[in-house]
């Protein structure tokens, strides 16, 4: 791990160097833009957090963002982009307003229709991927949660290659992009490392439709430093009965596969919008299992300087099902009472299952306004429903849980 940090830290400094070198050529053969969103939201309901919204006060830093984004021609056919941004919400443990370099890479134009690039990206998983933190680059306050999920927020960036291959085909254009790298993420005393990500995806466009399918495998570690003493309880319990052993596997990952893949698609007619995507993420291996679906429809309408919005969604996940029949089965091995500790601790298994696992529905309405040719005014209103006394991806915070809230939130979304 150390020594591929430092390689891609040796990578950096040679890009870098690059674009220090590079910045004494001609003006025009560099580009610079940028973009920024400056958002307030809120919570309806106590004891639940949506990224740092709350129902006490209005937050402004959660959908807030800033980003600046450079490319240049260093050579006939090879170019150099970069591109940083600042959150005012971030998953992992990047400081509030941090900036972070998510982009980094070179890309060379092998033939017309045939582009490489290497060093750091975006996972191309969703239709708005590339422009995720773009908020003038979509209708709604933030793409929506049930397939942008924050589950998902560590896979978002990788580090290695890739080649996308463009062409016609009649009448309709396809857009072909294969990808190889590595990821490494980390919040608080959760550790995720993937090596490696493989995959690729497909776009197809021809005349008001737009249909993508992406379809990637990631090798993870997943560790969390909370579950260790958890998992030494079970694994030092594993000559009794080999369901402990299967029960430590299960709150950690090591050089497990999953596979993941979305859909999307989008038509366009006139001043109409239908967009749709879905996902689904799956272990593929025994252990530390996390499925995930979602899915979400949404329908715009353009009214001169005025798009409204509607979208409704889905989101699942189940934290490792089985663990529940593995956990009623030890009692056949330990029953209760047999050691305290270990009744206290598959109780508190249990309770971290059904916790990680939820059902939400997502209903959303919003309006879009154009100041001006580069600069928006967003509202909107968006309603959660929980299923079996979760909170969905929203943080629970007190004991008491509502059934269902919503958050209200509004941007200002521009570029430059």
């Amino acid at each position: 791990m150390l020594k591929r940090n430092h390689l891609f830290t040796k990578g950096k400094q040679l890009l870098l160097c690059l674009l220090l070198s590079a910045s004494a050529q001609a003006a025009d053969d560099w580009s610079f833009s940028g973009f920024a969103s400056l958002g307030a939201g809120r919570v309806e309901d106590d004891g639940v957090l949506f990224m740092d919204y709350a129902s006490d006060e209005w937050s402004f830093e959660s959908d807030s963002v800033v980003g600046l984004h450079a490319r240049g021609n260093l050579a006939e056919r090879l170019s150099l982009t970069m591109q940083v941004v600042a959150r005012g919400y971030n998953w992992d443990d990047t400081d509030d307003f941090e900036p972070e370099l998510d982009w980094l890479f070179l890309s060379y134009q092998l033939a017309p229709e045939w582009r490489l690039r290497v060093g750091r990206m975006r996972t191309p998983h969703y239709l708005y991927s590339e422009t995720v933190d773009v908020g003038y680059s979509y209708v709604w306050v933030r793409p929506p949660v049930d397939v942008y999920a924050p589950i998902l927020a560590p896979f978002s960036n990788f580090d290695g290659a890739d080649i996308t291959w463009l062409t016609d085909w009649n009448d309709a254009s396809i857009d072909m992009q294969l990808l190889a790298g590595h990821m490494q993420r980390s919040r608080d005393t959760l550790e995720i490392e993937v090596e490696p990500v493989v995959g690729g995806n497909i776009s197809l466009q021809k005349d008001e439709i737009t249909l993508r399918y992406s379809l990637t495998f990631d090798r993870s570690d997943i560790e969390l430093g909370s579950y260790q003493p958890a998992e030494d309880a079970y694994r030092s319990f594993g000559p009794v009965d080999p369901v402990f052993d299967e029960l430590a596997d299960a709150l950690s990952a090591e050089n497990a596969w999953y596979r993941y893949q979305a859909l999307g698609g989008r038509w366009e007619h006139g001043d109409f919008a239908l967009i749709g995507e879905v996902f689904d993420i799956q272990n593929l291996d025994e252990g530390y299992d996390n499925p995930a679906t979602g899915w979400y429809l949404s329908l715009q309408y353009k009214l001169g300087r005025f798009t409204p919005y509607a979208v409704a969604g889905q989101f699942e996940n189940n934290f490792n099902s089985d663990t529940v029949d593995e956990i009623l089965g030890s009692f056949n091995a330990l029953s209760v009472g047999t050691i305290p500790e270990m009744d206290r601790l598959r109780a508190r298994n249990l309770a971290l299952v059904r916790e990680l696992s939820y059902e939400q529905e997502t209903w959303t309405l919003g309006l879009r306004v154009e100041l001006l040719s580069n600069l928006s005014l967003k509202g909107e209103w968006q309603r959660f429903k929980f299923e079996d006394q979760t909170t969905g991806q929203l943080l629970q915070t007190s004991h008491d849980v509502p059934g269902s809230t919503s958050v209200t939130t509004f941007t200002l979304d521009l570029v430059f």
